[in-house]
């Protein structure tokens, strides 16, 4: 590899006199000047066909042939980031350079790029710069260093141009990212590109939901890059008229090697002016936030910034839709804010502000102004190309139809619905324009639209499908599924969820099925899948689709639950005791979850994890259910196991949960329930069992307590047999302990005297009802044995 310095260059943006033409933005002349199309080419075949060929006929085992081509792969996907991500316009087509009609290169593009049934954003410009990006740089990613590592970021960047997810980009995707970490482990300036590898490796976790994966990541990429960063809270004022200081969310970052920052141009930054808000955050003059200004507002290296910003995303993606997270990540993006270097970071940053301040009400005006002024930059020639994708690859940034939909989306938010009507028509994006009409409660003008995009596709799959979603009509589906011979995976998930809602649970597995087959990276159709087949008692097909769900995402509670009734249903209860712990770890506050941990933990003999399942379902339950709180049922076994000494699952006595259980009985269930007679005779046999005979006692009076006051006793049978016998059985506990001496003294001197009032005292109450009864005999059978005593 004679030319490793050249590709780290092309990577970490440093001058290298064999890549001048790259590293100053001229792709058009990179490409053109190129041995890959020399002679200028000329095909009547697609261009994927050509470029294979083409690459055929050259000898990539030669560095400097392997290294043109490796160059030309990159300029030709810089080039089309160039034209659909960052701008400004690209002098170039590729219509151009090869000679053919623009239409139907396009077409045979798209066809080329279309991957599990899903097809590209339909006006994405100058496709093929992207098919030819990706044959070269797949074809030398083992005979060049970076090879594997640009034909990643050119994977990634396809994956965004789909209307979905796709498992094969994925698994694509990740074998590359492995390949490329290997590769560069060996280079020249392996920290650094590692810390950019790593990175990017990160957000394309954070893009495909795996945000555990994506953490690691970023957290890999900050230990090379050396920055440190904290959120903490410093003394200041956010409003003008503000009388105190409160404490401030904020970031504290600062970089290990502080690199030399050129101020080029930057994006168009609007301003707050609002009455009352400030635009930044005055913070205390006080000796801590002097000692901390520079961490706070001190330059950043820009990766640095990179990396921030992807930790902000990490914040979004791992907590709930609410307020608490927004305030979260707004420090993040402030720190960045302060002094972004670089035209494409600060964009960023931009961005996510707009969003975060898309849901306040002295923001939401600056927040859709702001993405308007994006939205416009494009077209604007305020910077260099080479500044605008320098680091475009460390940032997750929409493409410009994404974020004129975003920009759309924003105005529907705010009930402008015409403008952002305008918007996707404009960009052709049907299924939202059908959304606005419907909105706008004119569903003859959307059904008006599809009609004549019908009439000019008739065979479109996707044209079928939208006109089922507007119809709910599952033979439009059904036409869709057999235009696409088959593929059209979107035709069987929409037909899925019709069967679904109208509870045909055979019907919606089937549809489910077809659809994951083709395309299995949709969570929420596993889940929809598995649920169905729960109701089915499809117990194997709801297994695996829970699974696929929690392999998707790991913090899924629902699902984690669902499973582990299935586990159980399927006779796997150890399974199904790790699937409740993971779901009692994410959704802590259900006590449905948690009792359903209870109750496996019993049956796989996990003592310990059962106490503190009914601990947790005790501390959710008892205000609203009282005494229902507590299962004696389990609770007798959870006892049972400590008296009993059984072993647990992993063969360790039951006695040395002594403690949990007396904890459990004192501290978590008597401190709140006190009238329930069978809980207090599980606290006596507990009691016994420690040789606490005067607590025994206690705890056996107080059942019979709870059971005397009963008004039933004197009109119900059964109720006067139930008090009777918890009655003797105090009485036994009488004449059993009496006589027991505790610290020298008996535990109850006058046991024979007590007894016989408790048997008295029920008598008198029942004698008028049921003096005649076999029950009161035991009563007067039992008293005469007093007497005797």
């Amino acid at each position: 590899m004679a030319f490793t310095e050249s590709e780290e260059a092309l990577i970490l943006g440093y001058k290298d006199s064999h890549i001048t033409d790259i590293h100053e933005g001229r792709y058009t002349h990179a490409i053109k000047s190129s041995l890959v199309f020399q002679p200028p080419p000329t095909t009547k075949s697609d261009i994927s066909t050509w470029i294979q060929t083409r690459l055929s006929q050259l000898d990539l085992s030669q560095p400097h042939t392997s290294f043109q081509v490796l160059c030309t792969g990159i300029a030709c996907l810089n080039a089309f980031v160039q034209v659909n991500w960052t701008g400004p316009v690209l002098d170039m087509t590729i219509s151009d350079l090869f000679k053919l009609d623009e239409s139907e290169c396009h077409v045979s593009c798209m066809k080329a790029l279309s991957v599990d049934s899903e097809e590209v954003y339909h006006l994405t410009q100058q496709l093929g710069l992207l098919v030819l990006a990706k044959h070269m740089l797949l074809a030398v990613k083992e005979t060049t260093l970076t090879g594997s590592f640009w034909a990643m970021r050119a994977m990634f960047i396809h994956q965004q141009l789909l209307d979905e997810f796709t498992g094969s980009l994925q698994t694509e995707l990740l074998e590359l990212a492995q390949e490329s970490q290997k590769k560069l482990e060996k280079s020249k300036h392996r920290e650094q590109l590692l810390i950019r590898h790593d990175l990017e490796v990160s957000l394309i976790y954070s893009f495909y939901g795996q945000d555990k994966e994506a953490l690691e990541k970023m957290e890999a990429a900050q230990k090379q890059s050396g920055l440190t960063w904290s959120l903490t809270g410093s003394l200041g004022r956010r409003t003008k008229f503000q009388q105190f200081d409160v404490s401030q969310l904020v970031v504290l970052a600062e970089s290990k090697k502080k690199e030399n920052t050129e101020n080029g141009a930057r994006p168009e930054t609007l301003d707050l002016n609002d009455d009352t808000m400030l635009d930044q955050i005055a913070f205390t003059e006080n000796e801590k936030n002097t000692s901390e200004a520079d961490k706070r507002h001190g330059n950043l290296n820009v990766i640095d910034q990179c990396l921030l910003l992807a930790f902000c995303l990490n914040v979004k993606n791992t907590n709930p839709d609410h307020g608490i997270t927004t305030e979260q990540m707004v420090p993040y993006v402030t720190r960045v804010l302060e002094n972004a270097n670089n035209w494409m970071v600060h964009t960023m940053g931009l961005l996510l502000r707009s969003r975060l301040e898309s849901t306040k009400s002295r923001t939401v005006e600056r927040s859709a102004l702001q993405l308007q002024a994006l939205v416009d930059q494009v077209k604007v020639e305020d910077s260099t190309v080479q500044e605008r994708l320098a680091y475009f690859y460390d940032l997750l940034l929409p493409s410009k139809w994404e974020m004129e939909r975003e920009l759309a989306r924003r105005f529907v938010s705010l009930g402008v619905i015409r403008s952002a009507l305008e918007i996707f028509e404009r960009l052709e994006m049907w299924e939202d324009v059908i959304s606005c009409y419907q909105m706008l409660e004119q569903p003859v003008k959307a059904k008006e639209v599809l009609k004549t995009l019908m009439d000019a596709q008739p065979d479109s799959p996707k044209y079928w499908c939208l006109l089922g979603d507007l119809e709910a009509e599952p033979k439009h589906w059904l036409k869709s599924w057999e235009l696409s011979n088959h593929h059209y995976a979107r035709a069987m998930r929409s037909l899925g969820s019709y069967y679904y809602k109208r509870q045909e649970y055979k019907d919606a597995i089937e549809c489910y099925q077809k659809a994951l087959n083709i395309n299995p990276l949709f969570e929420g159709s596993w889940y929809i899948l598995g649920c169905a087949a729960m109701v089915d008692e499809n117990w194997e097909v709801a297994a695996r689709a829970f699974q696929r769900v929690v392999a998707l995402d790991d913090d899924q509670p629902e699902a984690w639950n669902n499973l582990g009734s299935i586990y159980i249903r399927m006779g796997k209860k150890t399974d199904a005791f790790l699937a409740f712990k993971h779901a009692t770890k994410m959704k802590f506050d259900n006590w449905k979850m948690w009792q359903n941990l209870l109750f496996v933990s019993i049956d796989v003999a996990q003592f310990a994890d059962a106490i503190y399942a009914m601990q947790r379902v005790v501390e959710l339950r008892w205000e609203k259910s009282r005494d229902e709180a507590v299962d004696v049922g389990v609770l007798r076994l959870i006892v049972e196991s400590v008296i009993q000494n059984w072993k647990d699952l992993n063969d360790r006595d039951g006695a040395r949960l002594a403690q949990h259980v007396q904890r459990l009985l004192e501290e978590v269930i008597l401190s709140r329930i006190t009238h329930s007679p069978d809980i207090w005779m599980v606290c006596t046999k507990f009691y016994l069992w420690q040789n606490r005979y005067k607590d025994a006692l206690e705890t056996s009076l107080k059942a019979y307590r709870a059971v005397m006051h009963d008004p039933r006793i004197e009109t119900e049978e059964s109720v006067f047999e139930d008090v009777t016998t918890v009655a003797l059985e105090t009485v036994d506990m009488y004449e059993n302990l009496g006589d027991k001496i505790v610290d020298g003294q008996p535990v109850c001197a006058d046991w024979r005297y007590q007894s016989r009032q408790i048997i008295k005292s029920l008598m008198g109450k029942a004698r008028s009802s049921f003096e005649d009864t076999p029950t009161y005999e035991r009563l007067k059978d039992r008293l005469e044995d007093l007497k005797n005593v």
